[in-house]
């Protein structure tokens, strides 16, 4: 987990997310993947094109006010992690 679904619709979402451009401004580094079998924990992220795969659902928000989460994308997979760990249970 995560294996996630990318939506255009909002209301279809499980969870909203924002990309910030500042680590210090994320909840999440995320690293992204493009193996499934390494999309084992929440801060390595893989996409499938097939919603019943996903392990959740997610839209791209425009705005950090709006998002269930914040991420920050690092392309350095031991540099993901938790940066906000009140936000655990989100994902």
């Amino acid at each position: 987990m995560p294996k996630l679904f990318i939506t255009d619709v909002e209301s279809d979402a499980d969870l909203k997310i924002f990309v910030a451009d500042i680590r210090g401004e994320a909840h999440l580094a995320v690293y992204e993947t493009t193996s499934q079998w390494e999309a084992t924990e929440p801060q390595i992220w893989a996409y499938s094109d097939i919603r019943s795969d996903a392990d959740k659902v997610i839209f791209f928000t425009d705005g950090a006010w709006n998002a269930d989460l914040v991420i920050f994308k690092t392309d350095i997979q031991s540099d993901a992690g938790w940066l906000d760990s009140s936000r655990e249970g989100v994902i």
